[in-house]
């Protein structure tokens, strides 16, 4: 099979919007554990090793937020491909055929 026609992983903007929600998904998944974790960490007295893992939940944070940003623009480069290709999803041409 020649390389051009090997799919890539981000071959549409679909495929990077569904990247996008699983990274949002593992995202919040390690907030959850390191939100865990510091409160061990404090538990346990290791001040340093706390803030150390609330630095990593602001990073991780400000990363969801990124992530965010990033599917709203692709929803809408989707839309926008959508009106100039006139595509529509499937149920939307269902609904104009009734």
């Amino acid at each position: 099979m020649p390389l051009n026609e090997i799919e890539q992983p981000f071959d549409t903007i679909e495929s990077a919007h569904d990247f996008m929600n699983v990274l949002a998904e593992t995202i919040l998944d390690s907030v959850k554990d390191l939100d865990r974790e510091h409160l061990f960490s404090l538990k346990e007295g290791e001040e340093r090793r706390a803030q150390a893992v609330e630095l990593a939940m602001f990073k991780l944070r400000l990363l969801n937020c990124h992530v965010h940003k990033s599917r709203i623009i692709l929803n809408d480069l989707r839309t926008i491909r959508r009106l100039l290709f006139n595509e529509r999803p499937a149920a939307a041409r269902a609904m104009a055929a009734m």
